[in-house]
């Protein structure tokens, strides 16, 4: 397997830059106080703990339904990835255009267009560049959008959760199932080979590097960097700390892949980033 880890370590600085700036357009503009969603907004550690069993069910029931449709057809996986993704990218358009004081009926449009351009992009082209930072950026501004959603405690918890399922899921867990179901007379055995094709679950992965990276995972990231910028206080030495944590995470996570040939790519990066964010807190009193 060829790994290029520079470019992995840069897509995975640019997820966080982003969400960071993401975070702050949302907090600055007030969008943040507007969103809602399915999480309990209350502090405390009751609502932490039901925000994070609800996203980790969320994960569980969206990894068993892919593993259901792969067994049925191969195809339905792709349709309902490049259905996600123009979903998650016409949310970020529109929320991001509103924002900057958009009209909201001109805001709807332009996402649309921006979705639908988005989406038949990464259908042709997965490999292009320029595909690859869209698709980095609306997996980044996702995870700005839910971290406004829900307290600071809330997402260190979901993060906290989501970083151990995604290790269960990938190595005992349905997201395991899911690699071994792929077809293999598709371009599976090329999955993450760089120059050899993109992965097969390419509306779900952004292939860097000779990696192919969850967009779950750019999501998340993208969340992480928005926690570390504006709570408990807005601090951009607190999110430029958590960076170099987050790719040394990376780094650690490219071993057990080149062991394994799949890892994932939450445990590491988000288990270093939360300990510098706490720490960092501690040492400054909060």
């Amino acid at each position: 397997m060829k790994i290029a880890p520079a470019k992995l370590y840069v897509a995975v600085a640019l997820c966080l830059l982003l969400g960071g700036l993401g975070g702050w357009v949302l907090a600055a503009t007030g969008m943040a106080e507007e969103l809602e969603g399915p999480f309990v907004k209350e502090e405390g550690a009751e609502a932490a703990f039901f925000n994070a069993l609800l996203f980790v069910s969320l994960l569980l029931a969206g990894a068993l339904l892919l593993v259901a449709l792969t067994r049925i057809r191969f195809t339905l996986v792709k349709a309902l990835g490049y259905l996600a993704f123009f979903m998650a990218a016409f949310l970020v358009g529109e929320t991001y255009t509103v924002a900057c004081g958009m009209d909201p009926a001109l805001a709807t449009l332009a996402s649309l267009a921006f979705a639908l351009s988005a989406t038949f992009s990464l259908a042709l082209r997965p490999l292009s560049p320029l595909v690859v930072l869209v698709q980095i950026a609306v997996g980044s501004l996702t995870g700005s959008v839910i971290a406004a959603m829900v307290p600071p405690i809330s997402l260190m918890a979901m993060l906290a959760a989501a970083a151990a399922y995604d290790a269960y899921a990938v190595y005992k867990g349905p997201l395991k199932r899911l690699l071994d179901g792929i077809p293999r007379d598709s371009p599976s055995q090329s999955e993450g080979v760089e120059g050899r094709g993109p992965s097969p679950l390419t509306p779900f992965t952004v292939n860097i590097g000779g990696v192919a990276l969850g967009m779950g995972d750019v999501v998340l990231y993208g969340a992480l960097s928005s926690l570390a910028l504006l709570t408990p206080t807005f601090d951009v030495l607190r999110m430029l700390l958590v960076v170099p944590s987050a790719i040394a995470g990376m780094g650690l996570t490219l071993k057990l892949l080149e062991k394994r040939g799949y890892a994932p790519a939450l445990p590491l990066p988000i288990s270093l980033s939360l300990a510098v964010y706490l720490i960092y807190n501690a040492l400054r009193g909060f």
